[in-house]
């Protein structure tokens, strides 16, 4: 497995649980090297269930939600499954702002209740 700079991956209950590490995600070439290794895991591992935890994260931007895009279409674009947890208060007010929880993407409050989810 890959070592990764902006996220920490681990599997639990058959999901490839990706946690990223960065407090903010608006700088230029932090957003790039986290959209970079976001679609080498992709490529590399193909995740049937993918998860990706927030709750570090306090302020992102929409290049961080257009990465997050990409790589829904590409997960479920190979029969899996794609799911966020953990938005901090700045975050899912963003989601919220732009219509995307629980419409474009499968948002939930914490880790546990995002992976019962996948049992479902």
């Amino acid at each position: 497995m890959a070592e990764y700079k902006r996220f920490e991956v681990t599997h639990q209950k058959g999901v490839t649980v990706l946690r990223l590490v960065d407090a903010e995600l608006s700088d230029l070439v932090l957003q790039d090297a986290a959209h970079e290794e976001l679609m080498a895991l992709v490529e590399e591992d193909k995740p049937a269930k993918l998860l990706i935890d927030f709750s570090a994260v306090q302020y992102c931007t929409t290049g961080i939600i257009n990465s997050l895009l990409t790589t829904k279409k590409r997960i479920v674009a190979g029969g899996g499954v794609f799911k966020l947890c953990g938005l901090t208060k700045h975050v899912h007010d963003a989601f919220q702002a732009l219509n995307l929880e629980n419409t474009v993407f499968d948002v939930y409050k914490t880790a546990d209740e995002a992976l019962a989810a996948f049992a479902d």
